[in-house]
């Protein structure tokens, strides 16, 4: 009984090694074909190579590699992808490195001699190297940031028609070169071609939506007339209106406008500096260098409005209002002025004719006043401009002896 067991032992380690010894002979027999001739199995950047040698496996990623894996280098934004041709930044398939690291692959050392008979069925995937120029990266990122880079939007007050519209801000950013170039580094040398996220840095808007919600009251505002061209004005009632001084800034209407601005459009400056520190003072900003520049020292950002209206420059100051039960605006008041009748005698007409040769038009007096309450009783009224519209008189002809002396 003893014997028969070691007789079945021996058998079954007869057969172990025979199993062995073939799978390393077949192994050696596969790596020594496969030295020459690329398996079944190998796939280089989606294209198979199997059946090939090592010139003619090069021959075939030389054509069809690019087809297979991309021609172009994709990046990401934020916002948006973009896809760079591979030529424009230097960029080429290293075919050489490429099948050497296969060929590392495929005469591994050691247990590796079985590699050959026990993966030879499964798909061995491999990601072509790639050469790249730095220098061309770095150019096409420089252009790429110049064309791309979105600047932060502040927070903004739309004001029309006694009603104020609250515009949200957005975070802007720019693309860090540096950076950048690290990550597109780290991707080329796994044989990546992207998506590659470019590295940027969030741009902070000066104002933010939430800094500007308690902007609503309307704590000052001027009026001073003008007989100057509006194509003088509206650049600086343009670079003005909008405009939110948050607290503790400095602001002078010199620096919304260009120096070349300032210089052309001295008369026009100074009157709408006039008007904008006649507003601003009212509102309880600090004045500072002659009026010619203010400091918000509220606790909440102040808004300017600024608007031509006929041949008036109307500035309007918006804020907090902190001082409980007080209110501030602006009214107008139209009085009409009725039109005055002439009497015209012409010979042509016969006694007692009468024929309106002119129909009457009232004419109008316009004033504008700014209006202080508090608790809703009118303490304060002051005239900011005044505006007449001529009418014109109704004339009549009659004929003669129609008016009696």
């Amino acid at each position: 009984m003893a014997d028969s067991k070691k007789f079945i032992t021996r058998i079954i380690l007869l057969m172990v090694v025979a199993v062995i010894l073939t799978l390393w002979l077949v192994s050696l027999a596969l790596a020594k074909r496969d030295a020459i001739i690329y398996p079944s199995n190998i796939f280089i950047g989606g294209v198979s190579v199997a059946g090939l040698n090592h010139n003619e496996a090069g021959d075939l990623l030389a054509q069809r590699l690019p087809a297979s894996y991309g021609r172009q280098l994709l990046l990401q934004l934020p916002s948006k992808q973009l896809y760079i041709p591979l030529n424009q930044v230097g960029i080429a398939y290293d075919i050489p490195a490429t099948l050497t690291k296969v060929d590392v692959s495929l005469n591994q050392k050691g247990i590796g001699v079985f590699q050959h008979s026990i993966t030879r069925g499964n798909i061995h995937r491999v990601e072509p190297e790639i050469k790249w120029n730095r220098t061309l990266m770095e150019e096409k990122l420089s252009v790429l940031k110049a064309t791309y880079d979105q600047p932060a939007i502040n927070a903004r007050i739309l004001y029309s028609n006694d009603y104020l519209e609250y515009i949200g801000h957005k975070v802007g950013y720019t693309i860090s070169i540096a950076a950048s170039l690290d990550e597109i580094d780290n991707s080329l040398q796994k044989g990546l071609l992207g998506p590659i996220s470019l590295i940027t840095k969030d741009i902070h808007p000066r104002i933010k939506l939430e800094d500007i919600k308690e902007v609503k009251d309307m704590l000052g505002i001027s009026t001073i007339r003008t007989n100057l061209p509006h194509t003088d004005l509206n650049p600086l009632i343009q670079a003005l209106n909008g405009y939110i001084i948050m607290p503790a800034e400095h602001f002078s209407l010199a620096q919304v406008m260009n120096p070349k601005q300032i210089k052309s459009n001295n008369s026009s400056l100074t009157l709408v500096n006039s008007a904008l520190y006649q507003a601003i003072s009212q509102a309880g900003l600090e004045l500072t260098d002659n009026q010619l520049s203010c400091t918000n020292n509220l606790q909440h950002p102040i808004l300017i409005n600024a608007v031509i209206d006929g041949n008036n420059i109307i500035i309007k100051i918006f804020g907090c209002q902190t001082e409980a039960g007080k209110e501030i605006m602006i009214i107008t008041e139209k009085e009409e002025i009725p039109p005055q009748v002439q009497i015209k005698v012409v010979k042509k007409l016969s006694p007692q004719e009468r024929v309106i040769v002119q129909e009457g038009q009232s004419g109008f007096t316009s004033r504008n006043y700014r209006i202080v309450k508090i608790n809703g009783k009118e303490t304060e009224r002051t005239i900011l401009s005044e505006e007449h519209t001529p009418g014109r008189d109704t004339i009549i002809a009659v004929g003669p002896g129609t008016i009696k002396k």
